[in-house]
Formats: structure tokens, sequence, C-alpha cells
């Protein structure tokens, strides 16, 4: 039980800046917070003032002149959480020595604390059912509802816009809701809405399990709803009905929600709730209205001036969740899954490879032959592929194709196609930013890897179209960095924090809705490029994360006889894409193997090394890891073919330059990767022609690699520069 280590009167230092460890709780501050510090330094702690997370700092005070001698330890406060305090105890006055109150400050994990704040009450007593809760400074659930039933119709009356009854729908009911313990933040988003532009006719706050839906137009979900006159305040197990009306009458609609409360209701027990259609939310009800009133399956009905207590409140969302976690669990499939063959037995990765060939070649596309095995290799291998080449030539075609093709769809939201924009400059437009309101303005892709991160049974893919219009290096920088801490956890891959609850300034509905994320092992980032003048070129820190894949030739000729026919998708759960390998001491079973490639990867860096081009061990990680999935898989891939692509992928698209050691270099390294050619001469002007020639015997090794070397010595001799990209 977490135990109270300090406490004190509200004065203007602990409400404003942070507050100075007596002599007598240093070992106890000093044990909470994991630090024995030294004078002068500094540790970064953790506050949590209910479910807000806020950062501070424990610091041993460096004090000079006449008081050099002294030894002072104290918590000092950040912006956000001197901010979060201002609203608790003074909201509306600046004088901070007269608000009263008292904070309370208890020890959680190491290096965390939480603050207990006691605003000053005019009451005499307070008990579980009183209206305003003087611990945290959150308003319970009898306030709430009473708030509702009372405030939301006169407030109608008003102007919509700004108005204090959106953010206490937004913010404040969810954050009562959390407060409470009874619903978590993690598994569950909290949202309301009294409209969009105007007065909403039923008002709703809508408590969502994310496995299921975080949207009110579809799935199963908990929600409140006020009645037209707002006499009546219904606790309710409700159902989306936008996305049934679009394929269905108003009639049919009714039907199709009826028929499923009814299923729902034999097999779950009502814990006491009606189980009936006889919920009224008003006559004159608006479609949406009498939806909502159509959909529900439980529910109980609160009335104005007759609000339950506190504790009959809580017990009552107690239940309802009972009833929802019961639901979910005995749920077959918690996520739609569309046009997908469920097989009896589990296909090796060989026939479920061909089985995805055989769905791209019945959309009318046909690839080079082992393009799809080294796609899914590459991805296997490191969750972050570029594919590159001219504009039409099917990279973001291979893309939706292969994700449609072991289930992941747009319409189940596990594919989602993003067009990067010249003008994106850093994360924030991926992630999103607190506008000039604090309030927390999602960007492109939040929402997409919060849901792969929370539906981690299946893959996920994220196709960055045109990748390079802006810098990757800018944009991508935070996905870049955090992608190198993957690390394996209780046997699940998982990351340092991508974003942390800090990054949604003082919005909490985002840091309830969002929470820390990182980057999920579910979640596979595959970038498209075309590399001409409208473009940026790639840093080595790009390069050095992704396995490139470069498409150059396109076959025109339509195959028709592969195309006949409907080929549906299979079901590939992400066990057929997840990493096997995230450290270098995991390939440890398969040592003579891993020792092989080493060795050969070790003659080329000798080579590269003429050019200052070698590569490091984040490189040799991940083509041993690229040849581990290859063998691992029962060889897709000719040892030889594997290798070619990883020389292709990791090695080559770091080369450029126009000095004659990279000429000599990329001479020296095509000999290693086709064997000597006819009058090898780095001086020649033809080098490139005997290069190519000698690329397409039968003896080349490597034949890939050879010919893009030809290709790059050959622009060496036409320009006096050269570079992987075409």
């Amino acid at each position: 039980m977490a135990e109270c280590i300090y406490s004190n009167n509200i004065n203007k230092s602990i409400l404003t800046s942070g507050f100075t460890i007596p002599v007598d709780k240093w070992d106890i501050f000093a044990k909470c917070l994991g630090a024995n510090l030294q004078k002068g330094e500094r540790k970064e702690i953790v506050v949590w003032v209910g479910q807000l997370k806020c950062s501070a700092s424990y610091t041993n005070v460096n004090l000079t002149g006449e008081n050099a001698g002294r030894t002072v330890f104290q918590v000092r406060y950040s912006g956000d959480l001197v901010s979060e305090l201002r609203k608790i105890f003074s909201p509306n006055s600046d004088n901070y020595d007269a608000v009263g109150g008292k904070l309370e400050v208890y020890s959680g994990k190491v290096g965390e604390l939480t603050f207990k704040c006691l605003p000053a009450v005019t009451v005499n007593t307070i008990n579980e059912d009183s209206a305003v809760s003087t611990t945290t400074g959150v308003m319970n659930l009898n306030t709430v509802v009473t708030k509702i039933l009372n405030d939301y119709v006169p407030s109608k009356k008003e102007t919509f816009a700004g108005h204090q009854m959106g953010s206490f729908f937004r913010s404040d009911i969810p954050l009562a809701i959390y407060e409470t313990g009874i619903v978590e933040s993690a598994p569950y988003l909290i949202t309301g809405s009294v409209g969009q532009g105007n007065w909403a006719m039923i008002p709703w706050v809508c408590i969502f399990d994310r496995k299921i839906t975080t949207t009110a137009t579809k799935g199963i979900y908990i929600v409140y709803l006020l009645s037209k006159d707002g006499n009546s305040l219904y606790l309710s197990f409700n159902q989306g009905c936008t996305d049934i009306r679009k394929n269905n009458s108003k009639k049919d609609t009714i039907r199709i929600m009826r028929e499923k409360a009814e299923d729902i209701r034999k097999r779950i027990d009502s814990r006491g709730f009606n189980a009936d259609n006889n919920a009224k939310l008003g006559d004159g009800l608006t479609e949406l209205g009498e939806l909502y009133q159509e959909g529900m399956i439980f529910y109980k009905e609160y009335k104005k001036g007759n609000v339950p207590g506190e504790s009959e409140l809580q017990n009552d969302l107690r239940l309802m969740m009972d009833i929802y976690k019961e639901y979910v669990n005995g749920k077959a499939e918690n996520i739609e899954i569309i046009d997908v063959e469920v097989g009896e037995e589990q296909l090796s990765t060989k026939d479920t490879l061909d089985q995805i060939k055989k769905y791209i070649a019945a959309k009318g596309f046909t690839f080079n032959e082992g393009l799809v095995e080294n796609y899914y290799l590459s991805l296997k291998s490191k969750p972050f592929v570029i594919l590159a080449g001219t504009s039409g030539t099917g990279k973001t075609r291979l893309v939706r194709l292969f994700a449609e093709a072991i289930g992941a769809t747009s319409q189940n939201g596990r594919y989602k196609l993003v067009s990067v924009r010249p003008d994106w400059s850093d994360s924030s437009d991926l992630f999103g930013h607190v506008n000039l309101n604090d309030k927390f303005i999602p960007g492109a892709i939040i929402d997409f890897v919060k849901q792969a991160e929370l539906d981690s049974r299946n893959p996920y893919f994220l196709c960055l179209d045109e990748m390079n219009l802006a810098r990757v290096e800018y944009y991508l920088s935070d996905i870049l960095s955090i992608i190198e801490t993957r690390e394996y956890v209780d046997g699940k891959v998982t990351t340092d924090p991508l974003i942390t609850e800090n990054y949604y300034g003082a919005d909490i509905t985002a840091k309830g809705k969002y929470g820390v994320v990182r980057i999920p092992e579910n979640l596979y980032i595959i970038g498209t490029v075309n590399m001409d003048e409208t473009t940026f070129p790639f840093s080595r820190k790009v390069l050095d994360r992704a396995n490139t894949i470069e498409f150059s030739t396109v076959e025109l000729l339509a195959n028709f006889d592969s195309t006949q026919g409907e080929v549906k998708a299979i079901f590939a759960d992400n066990t057929f894409m997840k990493a096997d390998y995230v450290f270098f001491n995991q390939c440890a079973s398969d040592k003579d193997f891993v020792e092989d490639v080493c060795i050969e990867l070790q003659d080329i860096n000798k080579i590269l090394e003429k050019a200052n081009a070698h590569v490091g061990y984040r490189v040799r990680d991940e083509i041993v890891f690229y040849m581990l999935n290859n063998k691992n898989a029962g060889n897709l891939l000719t040892r030889n073919q594997a290798f070619d692509h990883e020389i292709m992928q990791k090695i080559l698209p770091r080369i450029q330059g126009s000095s004659a050691s990279v000429k000599i270099m990329l001479c020296e390294l095509f000999k290693y990767c086709a064997g000597d050619y006819e009058s090898y001469q780095t001086e020649s002007d033809d080098v490139s022609a005997k290069m190519m020639a000698a690329a397409n015997k039968e003896t080349c090794k490597y034949k890939e690699s050879a010919k893009k070397i030809a290709f790059m010595v050959r622009r060496f001799e036409e320009d006096g520069f050269t570079a992987y990209w075409l």
C-alpha cells in the first residue's frame, strides 16, 4: 500500500515551484526515488496527479556563498505539474497563499510520486456520496450525472461555439470515469459529444473497448445517453448503427439491431439491468436518435431529481463493464476479416507465399521471380522496407496486394496508405501536435499505430507513398531511432516509448485515448520512393535501417491464364510476419551458418574500406537475420540468391561518389560478385561493357549485384560521378 511520505498546507511555493524535503524525510525520498544524489546532481522523476502523468526533478541543491556548507534536497516542478496544481487549487485566483487546502505526497514505483490534492471545502462533512471529490479535484459520477440532467438542455439556448458544456463532455466526464478506477485508460477509450457545429438532440458519452471499436458508428460499446427533454439519462450497453444503416433501410436496420440485441441477451446475464426494447429517449427524435434508442441491449434509467448516490452509480458502471468484458471474451472475432478463407491446417511459409502470389496474379500484376519472397524476408528481418524505382512500376500496388492477400485491408483498418507531403519537417506531421488552445490534433498515423498496438494478433501495414518528397530523416527521425531499441520481453518484441504522455500537453482526453505509444511488433512500415529531381536523396541513417528493394523492370504483357478465376485471401496472423531475431546473440544456435555469412561479409567489407564505404554491426546483423529467415523457411531462395539480394539492398545503396577510389572499389566488388573479367583495368573507358558481359554469364555468382555495379561504373564513366539510384 502506498505510504504518505510528505504533507503540507498549500502555500505559494508548493503551488508554483516545488518544496524542500525535511531532513527526517531524506532517506525515504532517496529510497522512493532510487537515487543518492551528490551536491549539484538532479534526477528527472514522474509525478502522478490523478490520471495525469507530469514531470519533475529531485535535486540536491548546489548552494553557494554563505550557504555553501548546507545540504538541501528539493522536489522541483515542471510547467505541466504547476498548471495542473493551479487548476485544482487556484483556478480563478493568483493569491496562492489564500487558497487553502493541503498537498499529500505518496510513494509509488521507484522514480515516481503520487500527489493527493485536498482543496479547501466549505461543507462540514464529506461522505462517499458528496457532490465533489476533495481528494483529487475531479468530479465524481454523482456530480457528472446531476450536471448532465440539470444543465445540458438549458445550455442549448446558448451559443454552441466554445461553450463549456463541450469540454465538460469531451474532457471532464471521461476524466471522472477514469478516476473511479473502474475503467482503465489503456484498453478502453472514453469520448463524449454534444454535436458537431450545433447542439446534439441526444448527447452521449461512450466507453469503447479498443479491440472492438473506437467509434460510435459501429461495434458494441457502453454509452450514457441523455433523453431529448433532459429528464432521463440512460446507462446502456449499446451498438453502433451508422455502418448498418449505410447498406439497409431504416426498417431493416432496426430489425438487424434488435436481432443482434436478442442474441446477446440470450448469451449474457443482464446483471439486473433492463433487457427489453422499452427505453424512451423522447418523441420526434432524429433518425440517429431513434436508432440510438433501438440499439440498447441492456440499460438503466436515471431520473432528474432522483440521482442515485455515488456508490450505486459506480456499482452500476462496474456491472456494465462486467457485461462488456464477458461479451468481448466470448466474441469469436474481435476484428472483422473481409474475404478471408481460413483453412483447417496452418500452411507452411512457402505455401502461404505461393497463395499470396496467386492472389496478386489474379489481380493482374506480375512481379519478377523471387520478388515476393524477397519482400517477405525483408519485412520479417526488419519491419521497415523501402521500395525504390521509376513511377508506375507497381511499388504501392505490391504493398496493398500483399497485405490484402493475408487479410489486412483498408476496410478492416489494417492497411493504411499515407501520401507524404513535401512540407513535412518533423514527426508532428505523423503523430500530431498541441494547438494554441492546448488541444491535441492527431497526426496522419497515430490512430493507426495505436490500433495496431491494441490488436497484436494481426499484422498491420503502413505504406508511406512517395516518402522522399520530404526529407525522410526529418519527419521519420523518431521512428528511425526508436526502431533500434527493439528487444524481446516475455516473448514479445517491444521498444522504448515513441510517444510519452507529456506529448499531449494538457489535453487529458488525448492522454486517455492514446497514452504511451510504442512501435508495435505487428506494425510493418513500407516506403515507396521515386528517385528523380523532385525528391530528396537518402542519408545513410535511413539506408542503414532498411532493406531497399529496387523496381527496375516491368512485365507489360498480360498473362491471362494467371488472372482467370477468383483467388481468395487467406488468414495469416502476426506469427507469419513477426521477427524471429532482434539481437545477434539470438543466432547462436546456427553458429556455423552465421559464421559463414560473417566471413563473406568481412571479405566484402575489406573491399568497401577502399572508399570508406564499409558497413557496421547493424548492417551485419540484418543481413544475418535475412539469411537465417530464408534458411528457416526452407530456402525460399537459394543461398546465393538471398545473399545477392542483401548486397543489392544493404550495401550498394550506400555507395556514391566521384573519386577514383570509388571506381576502384566498385571494380574490386564486381570481381567478388562475378569473378574476373577480360582485360580488367579501372582506367579503361569501356570497363562497364566488359562487366555487363561477365554479369550475364552463367558462372556469375551474384548476378543482380554484378549488373547493378556494372551500371554504376558506366555512370561513373559517363558523368564522372556514380550512385546506386537511377
